[in-house]
């Protein structure tokens, strides 16, 4: 029973990855907020944020792969949120399931982020 709390839950591996990013709350007539990735996987990300999100809510994201095209652009779901604070200013971290993306994007995010599993791997051979 204790094993199954700890038991990592996700199929494919995170990358620690700061990357430009802009998220909007969907359902509301709201702005782009502008953020940073702190990793990314290939079924989700790690954002940060000034507001408090709550899981379950679906927001729109564009991130910027920093490969001189225009960011991808998906809609993705809270699925977890957690309370930081950084220099006495709170902000939260959020986790999120990549839900839908158009076709063009998802091969480049797919792409992108095979490309970096392989640098990472390729580090442990040097």
């Amino acid at each position: 029973m204790i094993n199954n709390i700890f038991k990592e839950r996700r199929k494919y591996p995170r990358i620690e990855l700061k990357l430009n990013a802009k998220y909007k709350v969907l359902d509301y007539e709201q702005v782009f907020q502008f953020t940073r990735t702190h990793n990314i996987s290939a079924e989700g990300l790690c954002f940060e944020s000034t507001d408090q999100l709550k899981p379950g809510v679906y927001v729109q994201l564009e991130v910027d792969l920093e490969d001189g095209n225009p960011p991808i652009s998906m809609v993705a779901e809270i699925r977890w949120v957690s309370e930081i604070v950084f220099n006495k200013r709170q902000k939260y971290v959020n986790g999120v399931k990549i839900i839908s993306m158009p076709l063009k994007d998802e091969a480049r995010f797919l792409k992108y982020y095979c490309d970096k599993i392989v640098e990472k791997l390729s580090a442990y051979l040097k």
